[in-house]
């Protein structure tokens, strides 16, 4: 009888859907800032800690499309910013080569305005 309780336990084991986790490495600043917030969430009398994950989550589902376009636009280079540049110029523009343009800048005969990423 004993084995064939192991062999159900053995069975429902299997068939239980796993949560999947994922662990990323967080910059020490991050790290001290989870840790603040945590310790904060669980000055409590009653009740379960709160869990990094729980902080994570809620912060996450905060974040909107201006925070995402922001983070876009601070991860490009000054080259990414020049070839945005000549693209918008050739559409509306023609053709034109990456030399000519960058020459055109320099003398001040194309004046360029910011546009955020699309």
């Amino acid at each position: 009888m004993s084995e064939v309780t192991q062999e159900e336990k053995a069975a429902k084991k299997a068939a239980a859907p796993k949560k999947k986790t994922v662990l990323k490495k967080l910059d020490p600043e991050a790290a001290k800032l989870l840790q603040s917030l945590k310790d904060k969430a669980n000055k409590k009398t009653f009740g379960r800690k709160v869990r990094d994950s729980e902080i994570i989550s809620l912060g996450l589902s905060l974040v909107s499309n201006e925070h995402v376009q922001s983070l876009q636009n601070q991860t490009l280079s000054e080259k990414d910013r020049l070839h945005m540049a000549h693209e918008d110029f050739q559409k509306t523009n023609g053709k034109i080569s990456l030399d000519h343009f960058i020459g055109k800048l320099l003398r001040n005969e194309i004046f360029l305005t910011q546009q955020p990423i699309s």
